[in-house]
């Protein structure tokens, strides 16, 4: 089963709607067990992993075991059930490591295998596939995309100054880091300060990975975001979003559509935005993992809405001082860093930098 969890993950960012699943058809050759096919789900969500390791393993599936991350689909969509070409192939077991919680999957997958004389065993290395399929369980049973907050901050809790030249905080390990983030998540977001200062493209520049950009979200609740910026020039090329409130004229709104810039509108709320609305809607449109890297005025309104479920804290050996911006506006990190709601799963040090990696309890 980890061998499918890690295969499974090839894909994890790219697969939305659906989720990135791993599978495995194994054979037990002079005693020694032995791959005969491996799939995992392709880019755009099919097809599916099953499917194509039943494919590769051809004949040699009749009689064979498949490790599979999460409950094979029994609906048809697109294409056909999962459940149907396993018991075409002939399996003799099932392994699965979660039920989907998918209300058209959420056990009718087990019992159809199980009714055509299949072995079928759950729960192997359940918390680690639920860690891998976290944004497709929030979007399918809280109607709204796993969000993780990615935080760099000196070593006073501070994201940069208030004024003066723009200051790199943590170092190139950790930014790389940051990039392989955004390759795993469907969509990365920032609010339009960060846009107004820092101009950011947010696509990925790790070497040969450039085409597995996330979509690119901007909270703006007065659609401030400029023509001229890069996120809006290279709208073509990776998909943006503009989320915007009650405040954005029909002017600002119908400029970025013309653009190519699609306009989500909410009520009001926190800042300008009603947050969940927000990522409600983006769930509907298939979004299942969001990375939100600033800035601080959105992290604290993410963390004051109750709306993060994961945090990525990057602290750097550096002190900006006191004019500098904290990480969260209104409060201090250790809000965060002593909450109940978050317990720490993880801890690292990248390059001069340390890590810590925070899960909601």
């Amino acid at each position: 089963m980890a061998s499918a969890l890690r295969i499974g993950r090839r894909n994890l960012g790219q697969t939305h709607p659906n989720p990135a699943v791993g599978a495995l058809v194994v054979r037990t050759v002079d005693g020694a067990p032995i791959v005969v096919g491996r799939g995992w789900t392709a880019a755009g969500g099919r097809p599916h992993a099953e499917t194509i390791a039943l494919e590769m393993a051809a004949e040699a599936a009749r009689g064979a075991t498949v490790y599979v991350t999460l409950e094979p689909c029994a609906h048809d969509g697109e294409t056909p059930p999962c459940t149907s070409a396993l018991i075409a192939a002939g399996v003799r077991r099932v392994v699965m490591a979660l039920e989907d919680p998918d209300p058209r999957v959420a056990g009718k997958g087990r019992a159809a295998l199980e009714a055509a004389g299949i072995e079928v065993v759950s729960g192997v290395m359940a918390a680690e596939a639920a860690r891998d399929h976290a944004g497709h369980i929030s979007r399918v049973t809280r109607g709204r995309p796993h969000v993780t907050l990615k935080l760099a901050v000196s070593a006073d809790g501070m994201i940069g100054r208030r004024e003066g030249e723009r200051m790199m905080i943590t170092g190139k390990p950790a930014l790389t880091a940051v990039q392989a983030m955004r390759v795993e998540s469907d969509a990365v977001m920032i609010g339009i300060g960060t846009v107004l200062v820092d101009n950011p493209r947010l696509t990925v520049r790790l070497p040969g990975l450039e085409a597995r950009s996330p979509i690119r979200i901007v909270l703006d609740p007065s659609a401030r975001l400029p023509l001229d910026s890069k996120l809006v020039t290279t709208s073509g090329d990776v998909p943006v979003v503009v989320i915007v409130g009650p405040a954005a004229t029909d002017a600002a709104k119908t400029a970025l559509a013309s653009a190519g810039v699609k306009v989500v509108e909410t009520t009001n709320g926190t800042n300008g935005l009603n947050l969940p609305e927000a990522l409600a809607i983006l769930a509907e449109d298939g979004v299942t993992r969001i990375l939100v890297e600033g800035g601080a005025r959105v992290a604290a309104s993410l963390f004051a809405d109750d709306l993060l479920d994961e945090i990525v804290l990057f602290r750097a050996p550096v002190v900006v001082g006191v004019d500098g911006v904290r990480a969260l506006e209104g409060y201090a990190l250790s809000a965060i860093e002593r909450s109940p709601r978050f317990r720490q799963i993880d801890a690292a040090i990248v390059g001069d930098d340390q890590m810590r990696r925070y899960l909601r309890t």
